[in-house]
């Protein structure tokens, strides 16, 4: 028989997952990466999940890549985009 999975068991799965790597700059993503703990999924109305990471690695400028997550935190896709504009 199958063990259930409880939050507290998730969770520290979850910190660890790989969910994409950056088409751009190869950079792997993890639940870590995005604070995947602080998603309250009680809030979310529609699946997939837009959520937008920003970062730079290997020298390549500062990035926005959009991933798209599923109920599962499975990534269903993704996009870069390159010109980016963060104001206060």
């Amino acid at each position: 028989m199958r063990e259930k999975l409880t939050a507290s068991r998730i969770r520290p799965i979850l910190i660890r997952k790989l969910l994409t790597i950056c088409p751009v700059c190869k950079k792997k993503i993890y639940g870590r990466d995005i604070d995947i703990l602080k998603i309250d999924t009680s809030k979310i109305t529609h699946w997939p999940l837009r959520y937008i990471h920003c970062h730079t690695n290997n020298d390549v400028p500062l990035h926005a890549l959009t991933i798209f997550i599923d109920s599962n935190f499975s990534v269903r896709g993704n996009e870069v985009s390159s010109f980016l504009k963060i104001e206060k």
